[in-house]
């Protein structure tokens, strides 16, 4: 029984920690619904050309670069609102939908211009807004029960403009994460569940250029590096009382270690007439870099021990478990996003915008996928539209369907058999910003 008991109890401290490395090893550039929503203009056509449209100052976060193409001193503000549908059914019946309550995501960006030739600029913004929940009593408790996670990001970024096709911009990303994850286990002792809390201030760079041959095309390359996040909080572990002198239940130290993938974004833009604007972009991230997790919790550790001096002949397994939490096979491959877009530009008050985007999944084991993060691929499909209600102000609304398609299943972590399905893997974002030029 104490054997059944620490090996469970081990492995959802485990499972705990991947689910934080999962969602913290990037601010959400990409993967399990990571989103990037940062401007709701360029959502309005699933950031096709984001940047280079030049269309909105939020291209500094793509590509600071971008500022160029923007005179004098701009400001922008807005949000995107969140809701998901991760409508899921068991092999036994039993369905669950792990949804939280939607998420509004804020974000805010300044420009100005010093000079002919240089510009500044600030971005602040929250990458991460989103949450899963599905019960601490869930079948499927194994694979998480629910994740919250805020991620504010400080970018004060300065933009040059080289000669009069080419641009060159740099910036320094300033990050605060508060984030929980928690996850469950059934054992012969009951139902036990750990909590992880967490917070990390950490920092990283971006990079772009922007490239205009002619008037009327622009393209655009940019870099975000590998960001690392040292977290420590607290793992809070519940349920282990029905094994009486046993019982590890409490609040304990601990700290996951991983490295962000950085990611790469080339962007174009077409400006086919007076009316009309076409838009591409492609964005690489290179998720391949988190193969494994470090955690440690001495505490807990000691703790646990401690339960084994009432049978040292179970202190060798002990060891051997908890060895485990230092190196958590991941891997995670890269992901891809490829959206194509336009700008109809109607008439002088209205302009209509769409895209179409397809991304890619970062699980390449589908027996590793996890439900607060379960992925898949998907489509974007997007529409939106500007009112330019005067010369230096007007407001944005964009709104998109996100749509998992593919391999989208849960397995037992023994056996790999699977153990039940997501019907629906879907996200709805609806965007609104305003922006005025002074």
């Amino acid at each position: 029984l104490q054997e059944t008991f620490v090996n469970h109890t081990s492995f959802k401290i485990a499972a705990a920690a991947l689910a934080v490395a999962s969602a913290l090893s990037s601010t959400a550039y990409a993967g399990g619904f990571q989103l990037t929503e940062q401007s709701a203009l360029a959502l309005g056509r699933a950031y096709a050309g984001v940047g280079v449209d030049g269309t909105d100052v939020s291209g500094m976060y793509y590509n600071a670069a971008t500022m160029t193409l923007h005179p004098g001193t701009q400001v922008q503000f807005g949000g995107v609102g969140v809701g998901l549908n991760l409508e899921y059914v068991a092999k036994d019946g039993e369905k669950n939908n792990g949804r939280a309550k939607e998420e509004v995501i804020p974000h805010g960006f300044i420009s100005h211009q010093i000079n002919d030739s240089t510009w500044i600029g600030l971005a602040i913004t929250v990458p991460y807004g989103l949450a899963t929940d599905y019960g601490d009593n869930w079948s499927g408790k194994d694979h998480g029960t629910k994740a919250e996670i805020t991620v504010i990001n400080f970018n004060p970024n300065v933009a040059w403009k080289a000669t009069d096709t080419l641009s060159l911009g740099a910036g320094l990303a300033l990050q605060y994460v508060d984030a929980t994850f928690g996850v469950g286990a059934n054992t012969p002792i009951g139902n036990i569940h750990s909590e992880y809390t967490a917070t990390d201030f950490t920092w990283g760079f971006n990079v772009g250029l922007m490239w205009q041959p002619v008037e009327n095309l622009r393209f655009g390359l940019s870099y975000r590096s590998e960001t690392k996040h040292a977290t420590n909080g607290d793992l809070t572990i519940s349920g282990t009382n029905g094994n009486g002198q046993n019982s590890i239940d409490g609040t304990y130290n601990a700290s996951v270690t991983v490295s962000g993938p950085a990611w790469a974004m080339a962007t174009a833009a077409w400006d086919v007439n007076d009316y009309l604007s076409l838009y591409a972009t492609f964005r690489w991230a290179d998720w391949s870099s988190f193969s494994s997790l470090t955690t440690t919790s001495n505490e807990l550790t000691t703790a646990v021990y401690g339960v084994a001096t009432s049978n040292p002949t179970l202190a060798g397994g002990y060891k051997a478990v908890f060895d485990q939490l230092k190196n958590i096979d991941n891997d995670w491959k890269d992901t891809y996003l490829m959206s194509v877009g336009y700008d109809l530009r109607v008439n002088s008050f209205w302009t209509l915008r769409g895209g179409i985007a397809y991304e890619t999944s970062p699980i390449d084991d589908k027996t590793k996928r996890t439900a607060i993060i379960p992925d898949a691929d998907r489509w974007w499909f997007a529409i939106g539209s500007s009112f330019h209600w005067t010369k230096d102000f007007q407001t944005d609304i964009g709104f998109a369907h996100l749509h998992g398609v593919h391999e989208r299943s849960l397995y037992d972590r023994t056996s790999g058999e699977e153990v039940g399905r997501y019907r629906h893997l879907d996200a709805y974002l609806l965007g609104v910003q305003m922006q005025y030029r002074f």
